[in-house]
């Protein structure tokens, strides 16, 4: 699960071009066009820059004896605390509108009372304002002096008179209003006794979990009649912004039909519990979970998902995993099989859902997403959420056109940010899961930024700046060389102040695997016994999937050898739990994609510096690090973690930063195709001939045969040439 900002710390709340913003506008459900846009004018042409305040559109309030109650609008402001702002209809009397206001005002006071870092003595510390909005100036005598009643031309008034807002109490006024507090953790770490042991650092940082930050509020809270994309770092709170926008909408509109999709499954359990608790923050009440769905992207026998549900509801009969891949292939099975169902889908009356959110969409196909389209009812309410460097394999995410089609030459769908209007594309830039050295290291190893050449690349270089990083030198653009680093407020202060970067990164080579797994479990030890973590803040990464049960199975003996239980999540326990209380989680990277821990040790990391298909194995390296929220041990065996440990010294010396020589276009479509996932057929060529060469360097080396009696080899040393050439290019020799 992804942390959030830091509590009495809050980030500076920077804009696109590194302006502080004063008003941030969370559009929700809007009820009142007319009034509303009247209202945002007044508001924004009150801004100051020293001033935080956000302004929530369609509130939900907690709930009563007679259900949840949908605020209008909602000003949280650290100098005026929290104003409702209230529409009256045409039709109401004063008498409405004063009845109206004093519910309003009760259930916000309500409301914050249930905080109690609100408190002071027996009540609020506070008092919070509620004004209702009329069409025309209403007669004196018939409002009494504790209400505020206004029209749109008199509210500029009426908010200079409002009280003063002592501003100490704002990060714990955001807090309640945004109902983080719900995800704190639970852990007391009782046995903490040494403030400056990993365990008393994590508990620190535990403590610190508080609010979103504007883009999260976003993400979370507006809501778009139509597809929306929302783009975020590892570790900057997708997960969380997901679930809290599936329980918002569920609570708004309990009619819809509402599903949640991901590619990996040991997150059904983590999209329930964070939704549950957000749906009862709301409403007091369990969520619908017949209207609310948990669905992975493809299913099973055991368990439907996104896929078997859209099959069957136009009674075709979903493949299987085996079925998929004898039919279209291991590398292409899920595109194949969501590409057949595209073909049979009806062209209209079969849609299912009025909101689907997808997590993971980096790991899915375009076939997919034209699915989810078409089981959407119009507006085709779609929200997608991804980190690129998060894909298991080595296709990069498609775009827009391509994930959706076009129409007359035209894309269906477009994703334009307007004025006044819920954002269609949100990028969070703030990692709070991740101490800023880790991201960077994950970027370095995922790009292969100090490898002799680089590995892959964004298509788009403004992304670089979107995650939060910032040029020290050169230029962001197309066969430029460039040097990187993050953005101040790009990461909480608490990183800084709590942990140093020569501890949190750490890496090892080792002679053979017995010798690193003794080593491992012999730090797993000191952990547990010195440093004041639970087994359970500990997480073993092993990077090979085919690998990764046999390996475990070593592994677990050193770790018994200590006293020291462990678990192979989705092995030795249910595969919907990643975690249990006193065992160390072990897992494959596909388990481990969408869980944290606070120490995280990667095995065998040398997989993932050599042979085929090397994009896959380098997001594999970026994925298993941004596992992290303070420690990584990256371990390995041999010649191939030597030549990594190279690249992780040589990152550590540039002073954590990236600094390289950004390929061009052509490059960037060379290196795709170099590093591809490969079907076993092509696998299998390669290897063959790698052998080949092999046996023809020894023949040679031994003197058994002449080089002048192997005519290939001079056209064969013409292409390695050329294909030095260009590859010196995207690379740093």
């Amino acid at each position: 699960m992804a942390s959030l900002t830091a509590s009495g710390r809050l980030i500076s709340k920077l804009g696109e071009k590194g302006k502080i913003m004063s008003l941030d506008i969370v559009r929700g459900h809007i009820s009142n066009l007319v009034v509303m846009q009247p209202l945002i004018n007044v508001l924004k042409a009150r801004e100051q820059e020293d001033i935080q305040e956000t302004l929530y559109i369609g509130y939900p309030l907690a709930p009563s004896y007679d259900g949840t109650v949908i605020l209008d609008a909602l000003l949280v402001s650290e100098r005026y605390g929290a104003v409702a702002f209230i529409f009256a209809n045409s039709n109401d009397d004063a008498r409405k509108v004063l009845e109206t206001q004093g519910e309003i005002y009760f259930k916000l006071t309500n409301t914050l009372t249930q905080y109690p870092k609100l408190r002071k003595g027996r009540g609020l510390a506070f008092d919070p304002c509620a004004i209702s909005i009329v069409a025309e100036e209403p007669d004196p005598n018939e409002i009494e002096d504790e209400y505020i009643i206004s029209t749109i031309g008199g509210l500029n008034d009426e908010i200079n008179g409002l009280p003063q807002f002592d501003k100490n109490f704002y990060p714990a006024l955001v807090e309640s209003i945004q109902r983080i507090s719900t995800i704190k953790p639970k852990k007391k770490r009782a046995n903490v006794k040494e403030q400056g042991s990993k365990g008393g650092i994590i508990k620190k940082i535990e403590a610190e979990i508080a609010n979103l930050d504007r883009w999260q509020n976003n993400a979370a809270f507006e809501v778009a009649d139509s597809p929306q994309r929302i783009r975020g770092l590892a570790g900057s709170g997708k997960t969380i912004v997901l679930a809290m926008k599936a329980a918002y909408l569920h609570i708004q509109h309990p009619e819809w039909n509402i599903v949640v999709t991901f590619y990996t499954r040991s997150l059904y359990q983590q999209y329930r519990n964070l939704i549950t608790k957000f749906v009862y923050e709301f409403s007091k009440d369990e969520p619908d979970w017949a209207k609310l769905n948990l669905l992975h992207a493809w299913g099973s026998q055991s368990a439907p998902g996104l896929y078997s549900e859209i099959a069957h509801s136009i009674n075709v009969l979903p493949l299987n995993l085996v079925n998929a891949q004898n039919k279209y292939g291991e590398n292409n099975m899920f595109t194949g099989i969501c590409n057949e169902l595209n073909g049979v889908f009806p062209d209209e009356n079969k849609e299912q859902y009025d909101l689907i959110l997808i997590d993971e969409a980096q790991d899915l196909p375009a076939s997919f997403f034209r699915l989810a389209y078409k089981a959407a009812f119009p507006p085709k309410r779609i929200v997608w959420a991804y980190d690129e460097l998060q894909n298991l394999g080595s296709a990069a995410m498609p775009s827009i056109e391509d994930m959706f089609g076009t129409k007359d030459g035209q894309p269906i769908v477009e994703l334009k940010n307007e004025p006044n209007a819920p954002s269609k594309d949100i990028v969070l830039p703030v990692c709070y899961r991740n101490p800023p050295w880790v991201l960077s290291l994950a970027h370095s190893l995922g790009f292969g930024i100090y490898r002799n050449k680089l590995v892959q690349h964004f298509d788009e270089l403004s992304i670089w700046d979107d995650i939060g990083y910032k040029i020290d030198s050169g230029s962001l653009s197309y066969g430029s060389t460039v040097a990187l680093s993050r953005k101040s407020g790009a990461a909480p202060e608490y990183f800084f102040d709590l942990l140093r970067p020569d501890d949190v990164l750490k890496w090892e080579t080792f002679e053979n695997s017995d010798d690193q797994y003794r080593w491992i479990a012999q730090a797993i030890k000191s952990n547990i016994e010195n440093d004041e973590l639970d087994p359970d803040d500990i997480l073993v990464i092993f990077p090979s999937a085919i690998s990764a049960r046999k390996q475990y199975h070593y592994f677990a003996q050193h770790l018994y050898n200590y006293g020291i239980q462990s678990i192979m999540a989705g092995v030795t326990n249910s595969r919907d739990t990643f975690k249990t209380d006193g065992y160390v989680s072990c897992s494959t990277i596909y388990r481990a994609k969408g869980n944290e821990a606070p120490m995280v040790y990667i095995t065998n990391a040398d997989y993932c510096n050599g042979g085929l298909e090397l994009i896959k194995l380098r997001n594999t390296l970026f994925t298993a690090a941004t596992r992290s929220r303070a420690w990584v041990r990256i371990c390995g065996v041999g010649d191939e973690m030597t030549a990594l440990s190279r690249e992780i010294q040589a990152f550590v010396d540039k002073n954590y930063t990236l600094s390289f020589r950004i390929p061009t276009k052509d490059e960037m479509a060379q290196m795709r195709t170099i590093h591809k996932d490969r079907s076993a057929v092509d696998a299998k060529k390669i290897e063959e001939a790698k052998k080949g060469l092999k046996l023809l360097h020894d023949l040679l080396k031994k003197g058994e045969i002449d080089a002048s009696q192997v005519p290939e080899l001079v056209s064969l040393q013409t292409l390695l040439e050329q294909g030095n050439a260009v590859g010196g290019l995207y690379g740093e020799d």
